[in-house]
């Protein structure tokens, strides 16, 4: 039987996974960048909603694949509703990432979408009543996400 790995490897693991996660992420990011801001044939492009549909197609391959391959039902077990208003939501919200891509860098865009947990917390505040602590207010000015 093998040893259980030490605490200093698997924060040394989890780093690693950390770190290719962010990269893909990062070169993702970039690649979306430059289909929208690089011109074909003279126009830049438009059907950002089809690019949405791209990657959510390749998603869904992906997600069967993995869900047969380790031995897992494809029976959906919440009603189709749930489904359609996630969806649309993220759908919608993709293609707005994606059109804002031609006006702005990709960095600018991580760096707007980090922020927007500053209004959240104090519409929070103001609404609820809710309470936070200093550490929960320094992550969004800082740019990264909670």
């Amino acid at each position: 039987m093998p040893t259980p790995p030490t605490a200093p490897m698997q924060a040394l693991r989890c780093i690693f996974l950390a770190s290719g996660v962010i990269a893909v992420l990062m070169v993702y990011g970039l690649l979306q960048e430059r289909i929208m801001q690089h011109p074909y044939d003279g126009q830049t492009f438009t059907f950002s909603v089809f690019l949405v549909l791209l990657n959510r197609l390749a998603a869904v391959a992906f997600a069967a694949g993995m869900a047969k391959a380790c031995g897992q039902s494809l029976k959906l077990e919440a009603p189709m509703w749930k489904f359609l208003i996630v969806s649309l939501s993220n759908v919608y919200a993709s293609a707005c990432q994606y059109e804002a891509l031609k006006y702005v860098a990709f960095a600018v865009q991580m760096l707007g979408k980090s922020f927007k947990m500053l209004p959240v917390m104090v519409w929070g505040l103001v609404l609820t009543g809710k309470t936070y602590t200093w550490r929960d207010w320094l992550p969004p000015p800082a740019g990264t996400p909670t």
